[in-house]
């Protein structure tokens, strides 16, 4: 219960490893709320070339990719991308894809920001800041259209137990709201 997460990953025959689960030995690994694919992700600044390629094709910028691959950009490269960078070693002409690519990068940018914030300011489901805390019957806070979601999908146990939920009933929590709030303003 002490919200501990391992993340691990399949080393194939090349590794030399045999195909053995070995744990990630990044200190820094977290899990995003919003992981596309149903697949966790590490810090940006640990992706590797792998993960940025990945991530190019998820953005709808597959033309990239091969550029990326041939400078071997990597996602703590990918964090320091500049405009004069793109056009005169990546050589990406199309002003367009260079300002869409950098906005993508700024969402990144801003989604990894995230260090820093108190566990129990992150709903348990979606490890993203609540907006609208609410407590379930298990006694714990969660974003309220998270649980109502989690809850609707006929799934009447509760997320960090297991255990069934007694009632549906979710009870704004004011004061972790206020929590929050005062937080946000400080930081």
């Amino acid at each position: 219960m002490d919200k501990t997460i391992n993340i691990w990953r399949l080393e194939d025959g090349c590794g030399g490893n045999g195909g053995k689960l070995l744990p990630e030995e990044s200190a820094q690994t977290s899990i995003k709320g919003r992981a596309s694919g149903g697949r966790s992700k590490l810090l940006v600044s640990d992706w590797s070339e792998d993960d940025v390629s990945e991530w190019l094709l998820e953005e709808g910028l597959e033309g990239l990719v091969d550029r990326f691959k041939a400078n071997n950009i990597d996602g703590t490269e990918l964090l320091s991308l500049t405009k004069e960078t793109l056009a005169s070693e990546l050589h990406v002409e199309s002003v367009g894809l260079r300002s869409k690519l950098l906005r993508k990068v700024e969402e990144l940018k801003s989604d990894s920001v995230c260090l820093g914030i108190p566990d129990e300011f992150l709903c348990p489901i979606t490890r993203e800041l609540m907006k609208e805390p609410v407590i379930a019957a298990d006694g714990y806070s969660y974003e309220k259209e998270a649980i109502e979601s989690w809850i609707n999908t006929k799934n009447r146990s509760s997320p960090m137990t297991n255990l069934p939920l007694l009632t549906t009933l979710l009870t704004p929590n004011h004061t972790l709201k206020m929590a929050i709030g005062r937080w946000k303003t400080s930081h």
